[in-house]
């Protein structure tokens, strides 16, 4: 009968010590995510490694310890003001618009969101200096602090006038502060239309809308200027035209009065060559009278009789 306690109690044993066991083989053991990266806290040691892990996946981490996550992917951290149908990330950041003032003294609260990441790297720098979850708080601060000092350097004018200007500048300060301070890379920044006192924004829609009015005029006039200047040179066009025209018809004229003068001469000195071998051929005293016998002769012979009766008087 004592054999069989004894036996009982060994095998009872041996159950509680496979079952730690496994428990401990277990808790041994942690997942990594494919959107996390992640530091492995020794609780024995009570430190932290500084080697990140960043394979997705079971890991083994040993016996009581276990992993400190970060997100892996761009995260958001908002300076805005959102309805109720917005859903954040629970990784992102939000916070109210930024009061901030301008270099001339007015008071402006700016809306805009950054889209940052984690340096890999620098996990273990990042965790010893604020924690696994403190460096949102720190990075909404220091953001604030960079935002609130450069917005001095601009004027009321700059952040509706300029704004993409000191977008611009706000992404660079950003950019350099958490880089510095906290391990963080800012990819892309985006600057919101700033909240003007009511006065003053009421001053600047009536700015606009000169400025709109003047825009109109503008292009009125140029219009107008285009419309006059093509009508000059359509009519600058047609006076060529016409003066091409007018010297062409000229010229034309004077070619035809000198083709006329010179078939004119051409028949007048055929007539006198014509007349001379006359004159030539009568020759002697009376070749005068001959020859004005001969042309009547001619003449009487080229007429049509059926038209006139010429009466021709003898030469005395």
């Amino acid at each position: 009968m004592a054999n069989t306690y004894v036996l009982a109690g060994g095998c009872g044993c041996c159950c509680l010590f496979v079952i730690a066991l496994i428990v401990m083989l277990a808790m041994s053991f942690a997942k990594v995510e494919t959107s996390q990266w992640a530091l492995r806290y020794n609780w024995w040691s009570e430190s932290v490694g500084k080697e990140p892990i960043t394979q997705a996946g079971v890991q083994y981490v040993g016996v009581g310890n276990y992993l400190i996550t970060f997100p892996a992917t761009n995260k958001y951290c908002y300076f805005r003001n959102f309805d109720n149908s917005f859903t954040p990330d629970k990784d992102d950041v939000f916070q109210p618009p930024i009061t901030v003032r301008t270099n001339d003294g007015l008071k402006v609260r700016l809306e805009m969101e950054f889209v940052y990441r984690l340096q890999m790297a620098n996990l273990y720098h990042l965790y010893m200096l604020v924690g696994n979850a403190g460096y949102r708080n720190t990075m909404v601060h220091l953001a604030e602090g960079v935002i609130t000092e450069h917005a001095t350097k601009f004027s009321a004018q700059a952040f509706y006038g300029d704004r993409g200007d000191v977008a611009d500048a706000f992404k660079a300060a950003i950019t350099e502060a958490l880089a510095k301070h906290l391990f963080i890379d800012v990819q892309s920044f985006q600057l919101q239309p700033a909240h003007f006192p009511q006065a003053y924004a009421a001053a600047i829609v009536e700015t606009q809308e000169m400025k709109q009015d003047i825009q109109v005029a503008e292009q009125e006039n140029k219009t107008k200027v285009i419309r006059k200047q093509t009508e000059l040179f359509n009519a600058r066009q047609l006076a060529n035209q016409i003066i091409i025209k007018a010297e062409g018809n000229a010229q034309q004229i004077l070619l035809a009065n000198q083709a006329d003068v010179a078939q004119y001469k051409y028949r007048q000195q055929v007539l006198a060559e014509g007349y001379s071998k006359a004159l030539d051929f009568f020759g002697g005293q009376d070749a005068v009278p001959h020859f004005l016998e001969y042309m009547k002769l001619e003449a009487l012979k080229a007429h049509n009789s059926t038209a006139k009766t010429i009466k021709l008087n003898p030469i005395a």
